[in-house]
């Protein structure tokens, strides 16, 4: 529950039904939208909403008067599911019933909405849209900083349709936040740490597999000032605020991560995974790189450890052997590489003092 100036923002209640029903049937409230909804329909619309609130952890909630603890409408940030050449993606969407209208309502909740979604989730960038008719709507995107980027053709309505084109806003999180336009990776959602006279040791973490106790070691690390940390995944992950904490999410493929990690990491640098094939690549080009259990890939194992991945990859898909995989990380495998990530430090930095190499383990 968020709370504003004027307004309160709350999970939905099962007494918001009829008037969240009444919103959505009122003819002047859906007049940029297809068509108005039916009760089982909007009814169903507050379902998604709850499920996708409960399984993210974000989403779309109800505004509530303050004054009156009236409903008013609803706010918040949905996943869209459906794909067009921008998705995956976050909106950033409203609808408010009538009376609410030219107060400065929908303006206020959103700006909490943003901070929300910035300071807490870390999400990079936010995206809204509707159809161009609808100046009420844009405007107040453009009240809250938002770009129009362009126009394109909502998937979810047939090509031809009146309403098929919208108008596309975006904002990024208030701090660097750069897109790389060949590969559509967003990047830095922090901002740079402060010039020092020698660049620290650079880490980077293959981040959809990495274990979170491994996260938090490196983290540490990065807040005691002895490595900058780049988090590269193929979607939004909370990491602490730091100037020395860093992400990048790339479009969701078969390799996107491996293959902006392969052209971004360099020499003498730092990669986390467990990814062989990944590994095979990066080990000759100079980088360094370790198993989130603290095992090094060297350029004298990792033939061998290649032609034993592919030995068991080909076995399972066979049925020589069933089951199979990593052992269940444990403080071994934590210690192994909180171990690991010491000696690489102090190789990399020799001048960082015994007790900051070691102020990561907490």
């Amino acid at each position: 529950m968020r709370r504003t100036e004027r307004l309160v923002l709350r999970p939905f209640q099962e007494a918001d039904r009829a008037p969240f029903a009444a919103m959505n049937a009122d003819p002047e409230v859906m007049e940029h939208l297809p068509t108005v909804l039916d009760r089982a329909e909007s009814d169903a619309l507050l379902n998604r909403y709850r499920l996708q609130a409960a399984r993210r952890g974000f989403g779309v909630f109800a505004v509530e008067e303050r004054a009156t603890r009236a409903f008013i409408g609803w706010l918040g940030l949905w996943v869209p599911d459906w794909e067009t050449e921008f998705t995956p993606a976050v909106e950033f969407t409203w609808r408010l019933v009538r009376p609410a209208w030219g107060q400065g309502y929908a303006t206020e909740a959103a700006r909490s909405t943003l901070a929300y979604a910035f300071d807490t989730l870390r999400l990079p960038q936010l995206m809204a849209w509707t159809t161009p008719a609808n100046q009420r709507s844009w405007r107040v995107m453009e009240r809250l900083g938002m770009t129009r980027v362009g126009t394109f053709a909502h998937p979810k309505l047939p090509a031809g349709h009146p309403m098929s084109e919208h108008v596309r806003y975006v904002i990024d999180a208030p701090v660097v936040a750069t897109v790389e336009p060949a590969t559509g990776s967003v990047q830095a959602v922090n901002p740079p740490a402060k010039a020092t006279e020698t660049p620290l040791p650079k880490v980077w973490i293959d981040g959809d597999g990495c274990p979170r106790v491994v996260k938090e070691i490196i983290w540490k690390a990065a807040h005691r000032g002895v490595v900058t940390v780049t988090m590269v995944a193929n979607r939004a992950i909370l990491v602490p605020r730091s100037p020395r904490i860093h992400t990048v999410v790339v479009p969701k493929g078969m390799d996107v991560a491996d293959d902006w990690l392969v052209a971004h990491a360099g020499p003498n640098e730092l990669v986390i995974t467990s990814d062989v094939p990944l590994a095979a690549e990066l080990v000759p080009r100079g980088v360094a790189v370790m198993s989130p259990r603290g095992e090094w890939f060297t350029p004298a194992n990792i033939g061998e450890k290649l032609s034993l991945r592919d030995f068991f990859t080909d076995a399972r898909a066979s049925g020589m052997i069933e089951g199979g995989g990593p052992a269940g990380f444990d403080e071994r495998a934590k210690r192994e590489f909180a171990n690991g990530l010491d000696g690489w430090i102090a190789r990399a930095q020799p001048r960082a003092s015994a007790a900051n190499v070691n102020a990561h383990r907490g």
